[in-house]
């Protein structure tokens, strides 16, 4: 199920000191993969000496979480299958502390839906443009996956505990708009201005000294009386593995990916 070809999982564009990672599996909904993890920790490992990192998804979504697919085609081999689940949990993980730990600002410019895991990288960047017709949803209760890339680990710090415990549960699809409103969001655009809305962000980040942004989000990462973030993701990515070799879990992947299959006949 993995991307064949010779299209690489992420694009880079570097102008100057403004580095743009595009999350490249479009047709997958830029569903993440180990190798799409390690490429963006790779680059972002790179970014050096640039004054703001944006990060998006290339085509319509800017990430679907993890490739049920690829899940699911190791359902057959129980080791196999938590072995994957630890490899990529392991990988998304290790791009989110990468991203919190860039000598600049980032942006997470969401140009569409944003699902699993993948909020952890937009969660991890330091300020968010969201298209007006994107929306947010964890996915978990329908898949029966323990929920991972910082839906424990970060999101109770930007909307609270009881909050966060509901939306799992319920599993709702949050429009832009509400997720502006619940502070997830600091940015909304529409399609036709959203291009615009990410220049001016760039603009005003690259004028202003990027240490602030980094000292800031150091101090604020370190507040007294809070767990360390890389031990709060390992405590999902250990819970992720436990719950994925369920029959429970294999059966719902089994039934989400039913009907794709029938529609692809």
């Amino acid at each position: 199920m993995t991307d064949t070809g010779a299209a690489p999982p992420l694009l880079i564009d570097r102008g100057g000191t403004i580095v743009r990672l595009r999350l490249n599996r479009p047709r997958r909904g830029n569903a993440l993969t180990p190798e799409l993890l390690d490429a963006l920790c790779v680059a972002l490992a790179d970014c050096g000496d640039a004054r703001a990192v944006i990060l998006t998804g290339e085509g319509r979504a800017f990430s679907s979480g993890g490739d049920i697919g690829e899940f699911h085609a190791r359902t057959g081999d129980l080791a196999q299958l938590e072995a994957y689940g630890d490899q990529l949990v392991s990988a998304l993980n290790r791009a989110i502390l990468a991203l919190r730990a860039l000598p600049c600002a980032s942006i997470a410019a969401v140009n569409g839906p944003v699902t699993g895991g993948a909020i952890g990288l937009m969660l991890a960047c330091d300020a968010v443009l969201m298209r007006r017709d994107a929306f947010i949803q964890p996915y978990y209760a329908k898949m029966g996956f323990a929920p991972d890339g910082g839906w424990t680990a970060l999101m109770p710090e930007r909307i609270g505990s009881a909050r966060t415990g509901a939306w799992l549960a319920l599993d709702d699809r949050v429009s832009a708009v509400a997720a502006f409103e619940m502070g997830l969001v600091d940015r909304l655009a529409g399609a036709g201005s959203f291009d615009a809305a990410l220049t001016d962000i760039i603009t005003t980040l690259a004028a202003h000294d990027p240490a602030v942004a980094t000292t800031s989000r150091r101090l604020l990462d370190a507040r007294q009386g809070r767990d360390p973030l890389g031990d709060r993701l390992d405590r999902e990515r250990a819970a992720f593995c436990d719950l994925l070799v369920r029959p429970e879990t294999r059966s719902r992947m089994a039934a989400f990916l039913a009907p794709h299959r029938e529609a692809v006949r």
